[in-house]
């Protein structure tokens, strides 16, 4: 082997490791989550004061008069990290980001005997997801990414 090609095959070399080296690197980047479950129901209970927000984006899709905050809870996963959120109705959540880009995080999102999304979802927005029926009421789950830009 020429000494040129010896340096060509050295400079791929640790152009390939410098390049795992950074998605592995990528892969420990750790997705903070808020985490919102909630119930609506028409139980005259009004809409609770952390569920604001949730209230703005659901009304006019939904029919209900009361929004209770059942759980509030941070999660905080890493790339392709399944994460596992108990629900009260006795199903489980089971949360995946799967990547992140300019455009926001992709998530995998399964909700037992529910639902089963993938949705990219930007910084500081709201997945909403129906989680199946609850207390005469219906389950929601939201889920808000919450990291550092």
């Amino acid at each position: 082997m020429t000494r040129h090609r010896v340096a060509v095959a050295l400079a791929l070399v640790a152009g390939l490791l410098l390049g795992a080296g950074a998605s592995a690197q990528d892969k420990d980047e750790r997705i903070p989550m808020n985490v919102l479950v909630t119930q609506l129901s028409n139980h005259g209970k009004g809409v609770d004061r952390d569920a604001r927000e949730l209230d703005g984006k659901l009304r006019g899709q939904f029919k209900y008069d009361s929004l209770q905050v059942l759980q509030k809870r941070r999660i905080d996963l890493k790339l392709d990290e399944v994460g596992k959120i108990d629900l009260p109705n006795g199903r489980a959540a089971r949360v995946q980001p799967i990547h992140k880009s300019d455009e926001g995080i992709l998530l995998a999102v399964d909700v037992e005997n529910a639902a089963k999304i993938d949705a990219r979802v930007r910084n500081h927005n709201l997945l909403v997801i129906r989680a199946g029926k609850y207390d005469d009421g219906d389950l929601v789950l939201s889920l808000e990414p919450d990291y550092a830009e």
